[in-house]
């Protein structure tokens, strides 16, 4: 190759006529963008694949993220049963890389008078204090996730500044506080008067004393969790943005005053390419946002904290956790996210331990320092495929927002049920994925591991306490200023004596969303197994061609296992009569037929009718599916058929209440 040849000299260009005619020659003329098409579950269907030009077509030039990508901000996810503990965790963090940490202190409102808490057990000011001690507030940014009781733990953020007599205006983090989110959350939420109410003397405060503090928060995992797709996630996240910046600029402060005060916070879930492109399209849609608002987005940019999903987590085998949230750190990264959060891998089921807290930190760690993800502009800018997706993912969101604007703005679209609805539908169609395995959770509905129990924690990450209330009247005045709550704390109040001074019962009848896992159905159900006075057996009975009962014993096992059960699985038998020897000996609760379609019409006969005979009757399961058998093998006496694309969650629930594990209805 002479100096002036290049590599890329050797591979000459393909048109995309030729591609498209070979790839329509090996599909045997049939149109590719129909029968490849790729329908992604998230309101967005992509093609095989795309070429240079196709980047032509989109509307804004790459990169999308402007300037160079600074490190983005690597949070820890501090847990504890006290604040003392949850102090040793935040210093034990912050020694060990983190560069902040991130509070989490979520209130469920039954009624204004029974109001209990998750997360850190902060109930007043020597708590806030407690869990502060040691710590400089001046030197290490606070990120708190208190939802309705953010203007609390504000107000005590605050206290503490004045008690340590710290420069205000060294003090740098965000508060997640979304009324939107709190209302689908609760019923017991702020008035519509109330909203616009909050969100402004809460900004105004931040702006005059806490200047490096973005109080406003657009709380995108509560759709993410609830079943929602990325378009939904997107659109919803835009269209309260948009109403917190109505609020604000009609209070005076302008678009980019305004801008600075909220931040998005979202979750990352496994659609690894997808979670990239959520990240980039939000950065175009707070772009094109901020510019209907004519306001100046290079100058105040979307500030985007990323988190791992809870939603796709799994109690059963939970080491595959880790290789989750490693991928979705991955995506929040190259999508370019300013902050992140990786959650422990166990904290579904126990509190989180030294080992499962430091792989999160560790995992950020070595993003940073041995793959040099934050070194990068932009890093999938240019690439065609995700190019193609970000920009599908921002136009599909962004009709969906203005679908949302028609009618009146996100609350109303809540009050209408708008939201839920559509929520609602994506919702059931993710659960049917998951039921048939066409949504896989390893270890889960899908390769279970049958040898491993659930670790069992020490205690619970999720213990719902009361909050305390200390008997005493406060006074106060606006229940919204920080001021006068900070003042009732210094005086001995207790979140549970504030609260409910800012909440009420909303007067209409709103449908709450419920945040959820995916793999918690086929979890429920391994759990009745555990729980049972005993583990029903499976018996493969594998007879004839090899391959063929190799392959369904294998189904066989990988279904079974989903719900714990303990499974025989010998390597064959020559004929129906040994199977029934067998059947007699191992006496199991199920036994599965393995075999050929082919064959099924010989050995079902034989097999049902030697089991009428024999002492032992186990629920009679075949693996397959013949369509033109299936009603006279039910006749035969064949209980259940298991095959590829059955609703396996539905079958198990039917083995399970057969075999009075779990009752009718459950």
């Amino acid at each position: 190759m002479s100096n002036s040849t290049t590599f890329f000299d050797a591979f000459p260009p393909v048109a995309t006529d030729e591609w498209e005619a070979r790839i329509t020659k090996d599909l045997d003329g049939a149109d590719y963008k129909k029968k490849l098409r790729w329908d992604t579950g998230e309101g967005l269907s992509v093609l095989p694949f795309y070429r240079q030009e196709d980047l032509q077509e989109l509307e804004t030039a790459t990169p999308i993220i402007n300037t160079v990508h600074h490190p983005w901000e690597a949070r820890a996810h501090i847990t504890g049963l006290t604040a003392a503990d949850a102090n040793t965790a935040v210093r034990e963090a912050l020694q060990s890389g983190a560069d902040a940490v991130q509070l989490s202190v979520k209130a469920s409102c039954y009624s204004t008078k029974e109001i209990r808490i998750t997360g850190l057990p902060i109930q007043n000011q020597a708590d806030f204090s407690t869990l502060t001690t040691g710590i400089s507030l001046e030197q290490t940014p606070l990120h708190i996730d208190a939802g309705i009781l953010s203007p609390g733990l504000l107000a005590m953020l605050w206290q503490e500044v004045r008690q340590q007599s710290l420069s205000a205006d060294d003090i740098t983090g965000t508060i997640c506080y979304d009324p939107i989110a709190n209302l689908l959350q609760s019923k017991q939420a702020l008035k519509s008067d109330e909203l616009s109410k909050s969100i402004t003397e809460i900004a105004s405060f931040t702006q005059q004393h806490l200047s490096n503090i973005r109080p406003l928060g657009v709380d995108a995992r509560l759709y993410h969790h609830s079943g929602a797709t990325i378009v939904q996630e997107l659109a919803f996240a835009l269209a309260s943005a948009t109403g917190y910046l109505a609020a604000l600029t009609e209070h005076g402060l302008s678009v980019e005053e305004a801008a600075d005060m909220l931040h998005f916070n979202v979750a990352i879930g496994s659609k690894y390419f997808l979670e990239i492109s959520k990240i980039r399209a939000l950065r175009l849609l707070w772009d094109n946002l901020l510019e209907a608002f004519h306001g100046n987005a290079e100058q105040t940019p979307a500030y985007i904290h990323a988190a791992t999903s809870l939603y796709n987590k799994t109690v059963y085998d939970p080491y595959t956790n880790m290789l989750r949230t490693s991928t979705e750190g991955m995506s929040a990264v190259i999508g370019g996210c300013d902050a992140l959060t990786i959650l422990p891998f166990d904290e579904l089921f126990q509190q989180p331990d030294n080992f499962s807290l430091r792989m999160a930190r560790n995992s950020q760690t070595i993003m940073r320092e041995e793959a040099y993800l934050h070194k990068v502009q932009d890093p999938s800018a240019g690439s065609y495929y995700i190019e193609q997706i970000t920009h599908g993912l921002a136009r599909e969101a962004w009709q969906l927002f203005q679908d949302i604007e028609e009618q009146g703005g996100m609350r109303e679209a809540i009050e209408k049920g708008f939201v839920q609805s559509a929520i609602e539908q994506s919702r059931q169609q993710r659960d049917q994925d998951i039921a048939t395995r066409h949504r896989v959770f390893v270890g889960t509905n899908q390769y279970p591991n049958t040898k491993r129990p659930p670790k069992k924690g020490k205690a619970a990450a999720q213990k719902r306490i009361a909050l305390n209330t200390t008997g005493r009247e406060f006074n106060i005045t606006d229940p919204f200023s920080i001021t006068e709550l900070s003042d009732c704390f210094a005086n001995g109040a207790t979140l549970g004596d504030v609260i409910p001074q800012y909440i009420s019962a909303s007067k209409t009848d709103i449908q709450l969303l419920k945040p959820y896992r995916g793999p918690q159905a086929f979890e429920t159900l391994r759990r009745a197994t555990e729980q049972h006075d005993t583990t029903p057996t499976v018996l493969n009975l594998p007879i004839g061609d090899p391959q063929i009962r190799k392959a369904r014993s294998s189904f066989s096992n990988n279904l079974f296992g989903c719900i714990g059960y303990h499974i025989e699985d010998p390597i064959g038998f020559e004929d129906t009569t040994e199977a029934i020897r067998a059947i007699e000996r191992e006496q199991p609760e199920v036994a599965v037929l393995c075999s050929s379609d082919k064959a099924y019409k010989q050995l079902v006969p034989e097999l049902c009718h030697k089991l009428n005979q024999a002492s032992h009757r186990p629920l009679l399961v075949l693996a397959g599916y013949p369509k033109e058998q299936v009603d006279s093998y039910k006749q035969a006496g064949i209980d259940l058929f298991v095959y590829s694309g059955c609703n396996v969650l539905e079958i198990l629930k039917e083995v399970q209440q057969k075999l009075n594990i779990i009752k009718n209805g459950q």
